[in-house]
């Protein structure tokens, strides 16, 4: 009897760890009004690329490259261009957002190339891509303010 229970353990547990939701998955299904720049088959080469352990660098719809540096079950970080970085993450959530406790975090970082500042966006999307405006966060983010960073780097001059 213990066999069985651990045997059914173990099976329940497999089962779960296949089940968890995966980055690469959800990246593949993106729509592309929400990454414009890079069309459904570049997402797909990427992420062949990238499971191949070869280097992910793709032609965007503007003749530039784009490529996938870092990814995780979890997480991922597409740099665009030279000046758009596009991260996404899973996050927990406090309540289900269609039927599923993780949500989509979508960071856009955009850099001045005269000066290298940054100008950062978030958005939240469910898993099924369905914006989010203020979704409950079990870890919630703290914002980082760009004004602030200016007026550091005001401060630092003086």
């Amino acid at each position: 009897m213990k066999k069985l229970s651990s045997i059914l353990f173990l099976l329940f547990f497999a089962l779960q760890l296949s089940a968890q939701l995966k980055i690469a998955d959800l990246f593949r299904e993106m729509p592309d009004s929400l990454l414009p720049l890079l069309t459904k088959n570049n997402r797909l080469d990427m992420i062949d690329f990238c499971e191949a352990q070869m280097k992910s660098e793709v032609k965007n719809k503007l003749e530039g490259t784009s490529e996938i540096t870092q990814l995780s079950n979890d997480s991922m970080q597409i740099r665009l261009n030279d000046t758009h970085i596009v991260k996404l993450s899973l996050q927990n959530a406090l309540e289900p957002y269609d039927s599923c406790q993780q949500i989509i975090c979508r960071e856009q970082i955009f850099t001045l190339v005269s000066t290298n500042e940054e100008e950062t966006i978030i958005d939240y999307y469910s898993v099924n891509w369905n914006h989010l405006l203020q979704p409950k966060l079990a870890a919630p983010r703290v914002p980082r303010s760009t004004i602030l960073r200016q007026d550091d780097k005001y401060l630092r001059e003086k």
